[in-house]
């Protein structure tokens, strides 16, 4: 050990080398302070913007002073006595905001003669915290107007959606405005100028366009609720409850709902705005599950799915404890969310879904527009102010096309349920009712005879040649023929006239109100005459030859086992090639009976 300290001790060149190292060092450092000093001095500041009757309307472009303050107790009078500290930024910087942070951002006006006198100054952004405004009167005393979500509508200088200030410009002289801006993340400011006519038909423009979305989103939560007190169908009530998560947001992120519903509770709007958008993306999530049956394709995606929208739903309470952090969270659930519901509908198109194309058409714009929001968010983007209006108008239309697919989805399925109770009230191969619930219709026109005198008929229809044409050319053409024949007979009755098949080839008719036998054979005339028309499509041609057996109820009531019985006896002892091919049942015979006292014996 002493002989290593010795060594260190004897080498005479490492203290110099270590001077030399300092020294270099030190000189970089200094070149780069001057140069930044320099560069700083040498930096001009943006002329100031010049106001011209030709663009009464405008938004700031280029670059604006700026400085970001390290707190937030600094005043414009010292502000403004240290016009040094700004540095020229791009009008739409991105500034990393804190809650503990303060930017301020210093204006140069000029206003030309020709110039309307009255300006104002807006800044779109209605989830801005707070933004203050510092102009000097007459008297060279600051003047202050304030605007922003943290703040009771009250205390606004203009009641409005998002921060509107006006801007007090007597002359044509250079004016100095002082923008102070809080926000607890990241912003970007844009900075719109227009006089006291073009901001107000812009006011105009925005409530009119506004009031139609939201007025769109209100009609479709009442048609909602009006089709679930009528159907009863819980679908119709989670579109309800969907539309409604929409139109609040939508009016949120807009900021109509801190302008009109809860103006004194600014509290409850600022986390408004970050908690509603995370609701409805849960609730987009748990909708698209219930539109699309995604568990019959794909199971385990179904349940991801739903953990997903329902972690979504959750996380919004996160915004209860850390609004800094839960506003990444939710940056962060949002991504995998949207990701989540852009998988799920390029399923619905794998699994040939009947709505995959209005999924994609509702879904696809409202995510892209998400995404980009997102990306925003996470400072990955350049912040684009005006997304907010396009993903105000891609949610507003995505809701109108998915109550439109529940719609078709409901139709779907009540089809199908109304074909699963008919399934044994069907024949299978026709449509037509079955010899059992043809009876049972029958039954009830047989009581409307006998007890109301009602006039009705029953008709039994035989296709002569359904047996030569299966054994012949097979049973597909036969049931092809078949299919052929119940069109004509639909051409023939009425939709309330009750039809079935009775037999193989052969089919029962009821005809209410049929009052003689001249109206039904010139109905059973049409019929016959249709049949002799080749049937199109089917080689070699084809006719169909009916015959027809028929009874009016109200001349001869008869049971109904014992009606259809007689019909088919009557069709089956007529000849394949009779002449007569429309037929009656007739009443039997009856010998006279004899009166009493009177006898037969002399």
């Amino acid at each position: 050990m002493p002989t290593m300290r010795q060594s260190r001790c004897s080498n005479p060149t490492r203290p110099q080398t270590l001077m030399t190292s300092f020294l270099a060092r030190l000189c970089i450092a200094t070149l780069c302070l001057l140069g930044g000093v320099a560069a700083s001095a040498g930096a001009t500041p943006p002329a100031p913007l010049v106001l011209t009757a030709q663009a009464p309307s405008l938004e700031l472009q280029g670059e604006v002073l700026s400085w970001m303050e390290g707190g937030n107790g600094a005043s414009v009078e010292q502000v403004a006595a240290q016009p040094g500290v700004f540095l020229a930024q791009p009008a739409l910087q991105r500034h990393d905001l804190q809650s503990t942070t303060t930017l301020w951002l210093r204006l140069r006006l000029v206003r030309q003669a020709d110039a309307p006198v009255q300006w104002t100054l807006n800044i779109p952004l209605p989830f801005v915290d707070e933004v203050q405004l510092f102009q000097r009167d007459g008297s060279g005393q600051w003047q202050r107007q304030q605007a922003g979500d943290t703040l009771p509508q009250s205390d606004w200088s203009l009641r409005g959606p998002y921060p509107d200030f006006i801007l007090n410009l007597p002359d044509t002289q250079e004016h100095e405005v002082f923008l102070r801006v809080r926000n607890f993340k990241h912003l970007s400011i844009p900075i719109r100028l227009a006089s006291w006519d073009a901001r107000a038909f812009q006011r105009l423009q925005e409530f009119v366009v506004l009031g139609l979305l939201l007025g769109v989103l209100v009609v479709l939560v009442l048609l909602s609720l009006l089709r679930y007190a009528e159907h009863r169908n819980r679908s119709d009530l989670g579109a309800a409850a969907f539309s409604s998560l929409v139109l609040l947001t939508t009016a949120q992120i807009n900021g109509v709902l801190n302008m009109l519903v809860w103006p004194q509770w600014p509290g409850l709007g600022n986390y408004a705005y970050s908690v509603l958008p995370v609701l409805a993306v849960g609730a987009s999530l748990l909708f698209v599950r219930m539109l699309y049956a995604i568990s019959t394709h794909f199971s385990r995606y179904d349940r991801f799915l739903r953990g997903i929208g329902v972690l979504t739903l959750v996380s919004s309470l996160t915004y209860a404890i850390d609004r800094s952090a839960a506003d990444r969270v939710g940056a962060l659930v949002l991504l995998v969310a949207t990701t989540t519901g852009l998988i799920a509908t390029f399923l619905s198109w794998r699994g040939n879904s009947r709505v995959w194309y209005w999924l994609m058409a509702a879904y696809i714009p409202q995510y892209l527009c998400l995404l980009r929001m997102m990306f925003e968010a996470l400072g990955w983007l350049p912040i684009w102010w005006e997304m907010r209006y396009l993903m105000t108008l891609s949610v507003a239309l995505s809701v109108p096309v998915l109550v439109y697919a529940l719609s078709r989805i409901t139709r779907d399925r009540k089809e199908l349920e109304m074909r699963a109770r008919h399934l044994p009230t069907q024949d299978a191969l026709t449509g037509l009712l079955t010899r059992e619930a043809f009876v049972k219709e029958l039954e009830s026109a047989y009581d409307r005879v006998i007890d109301q005198r009602e006039a009705v008929a029953l008709v039994v229809v035989r296709v002569v040649n359904y047996e030569h044409i299966r054994k012949g050319l097979g049973d597909q053409v036969a049931e092809n023929s078949l299919l052929r024949a119940v069109v004509k007979l639909h051409r023939i009755l009425r939709d309330v006239d009750p039809a079935g098949r009775v037999g193989a080839g052969e089919f029962g008719l009821i005809l209410d109100g049929m009052m003689t036998r001249q109206a039904l054979t010139e109905r059973m005339v049409q019929l016959i005459g249709s049949g002799l028309i080749p049937l199109p499509g089917l080689h070699p041609p084809i006719t169909l030859q009916f015959h027809a057996a028929c009874l009016l109820l109200h001349e001869h009531p008869l049971a109904p086992q014992e009606a259809i019985q007689g019909l088919q006896a009557l069709l089956a002892g007529m000849s394949n090639h009779t002449r007569r091919p429309i037929r009656f049942l007739e009443a039997p015979q009856t010998m006279p009976v004899p009166l009493a006292g009177e006898s037969s014996l002399p």
